[in-house]
């Protein structure tokens, strides 16, 4: 364990048993394509990259270049003030928006998810304002939907425990349950139900995550098609928070490029968006609300939002390098091959251990169920043992807080190989657990 005394960081929410379960060895120190090593020396497949972001794996040399080009030439530019942003910034933007779906032709750059989220939720409400319509302020979104922590984002993030940690959050904020919620009707949209009888005409924005990241629950073309339906029919802004599925991790560029019929009005990126080499997040909206803002505003009227690193020069340096690397390097065609191979991968083992009983994978972003068979889900403390065992065997992936759920999301670039190494080690994971030979100290004694 790490004596609590000599541990200078704070990076827990919960400092005692993760400092009792944390060792120096555990510290990352190296990395290598898609692989991590820790101070102790063991090498591991990265089967989250890093936290969702690291898409491309660690190294590579496009995104790496780029940087070390614009630190030697610009490494910083301001975007939010004084009408100087970096050169660079503004081409990355113009690059961005090409491989946005129709109508959306613009985009402000951000640091991370949630400060993308809660611009998203401030334009929405502002443009109410701009419109005289003060009483339009309500935002729904979706239970186990996640968009970021803090006061903004995490009272827009379906997950209860985050409404009362630290005191009244952002107001006007109401949840529905998503069509994979237990007990509910995957035909029938709680959220369009919710908002009827609350009112449309008080609500201003629809956020969802078009695959919620909390189990990796993919939204039917069907559910979103009806959605963005009932949001234009009541002019209601429909926003698709692509944190996580944007760049790359389902296929495309975006989620929404692969629903038919469906344009948000606003889209928000982040994670993939520099292979989280640097931190950015980028908020891209509809020509129908930058037309409003850009008629609709003046030095009195303004609206004021943003911080001294968005637009960044050396993250969107990384951001273009990105770009560059889904275009032209194949990786968007290897996510459908490797999907294609784990969903195969994950068929065989499934025959082979009952205990999975479900998943979905939509590009590289996958959700797994556990449970007995024919019985309860497993507890997310079990799946949380599943977590450490697959550690053990060398494959580092994700478990949840409150979703009972094991999410294998790997760098885009992962091989046929790696996707067999993945399963293999998987398998040989819940073999462990079902037979008791956990480990028996580290984070999985402390935690678990």
């Amino acid at each position: 364990m790490i004596d609590p005394a000599q541990y200078a960081m704070w990076n827990s929410g919960v400092p005692r048993p993760y400092l009792k379960a944390l060792s120096p060895d555990d510290m990352l120190t190296d990395a290598d394509g898609i692989r991590v090593r820790d101070a102790g020396g063991r090498w591991y497949l990265d089967g989250r990259s890093g936290l969702w972001n690291v898409t491309l794996g660690y190294g590579n040399t496009r995104v790496l270049e780029a940087i070390k080009r614009q630190a030697e030439r610009l490494p910083f530019g301001n975007s939010y003030g004084y009408g100087r942003p970096a050169q660079v910034t503004v081409e990355c933007a113009e690059a961005l928006v090409r491989h946005m779906p129709e109508g959306i032709n613009r985009v402000r750059f951000a640091s991370n998810g949630a400060q993308a989220v809660e611009t998203a939720v401030q334009l929405s409400r502002f443009l109410r304002l701009q419109e005289e319509r003060p009483e339009r302020m309500a935002v729904f979104a979706m239970w186990d939907g996640f968009h970021g922590q803090g006061p903004g984002a995490g009272m827009v993030t379906g997950v209860s425990y985050l409404h009362h940690h630290t005191g009244p959050m952002l107001p006007g904020v109401h949840h529905a349950p998503g069509p994979f919620t237990a007990g509910t009707d995957p035909r029938v949209s709680d959220l369009e139900r919710m908002i009827t009888d609350f009112g449309p005409e008080r609500v201003t924005a629809v956020i969802v995550e078009p695959i919620v990241g909390e189990g990796g629950h993919i939204l039917s073309n069907d559910y979103l098609g009806s959605l963005a339906r009932f949001c234009r029919t009541h002019d209601i802004h429909l926003i698709f928070d692509e944190v996580v599925t944007g760049m790359g991790r389902v296929g495309d560029f975006t989620r929404a490029e692969q629903v038919p019929d469906v344009t948000p009005d606003i889209i928000t990126l982040g994670k993939g968006i520099t292979s989280g080499y640097v931190p950015m997040s980028a908020i891209a909206i509809h020509d129908r609300l930058y037309d409003q803002l850009y008629e609709g505003t003046t030095g009195d009227t303004a609206l004021s939002v943003g911080s001294t690193n968005d637009g960044h020069a050396l993250a969107a340096a990384a951001a273009l390098a990105v770009i560059d690397v889904l275009t032209e390097d194949g990786v968007l065609a290897n996510v459908g091959r490797r999907e294609a191979d784990l969903v195969a991968e994950l068929g065989k083992l499934q025959a082979q251990h009952p205990e999975l009983t479900g998943f979905r994978c939509q590009g590289l972003f996958c959700g797994l169920d556990f449970g007995e068979p024919g019985g309860e889900a497993w507890s997310p403390s079990t799946v949380n043992k599943l977590r450490m065992a697959l550690e053990r065997r060398g494959v580092l992936s994700s478990s949840l807080r409150v979703v009972p759920n094991l999410m294998l999301m790997p760098p885009l670039v992962i091989t046929e190989d790696d996707v067999a190494e993945i399963v293999a080690a998987l398998d040989g994971a819940l073999t462990d657990v079902k037979s008791g030979r956990l480990p028996e100290s580290g984070f999985a004694k402390a935690m678990g």
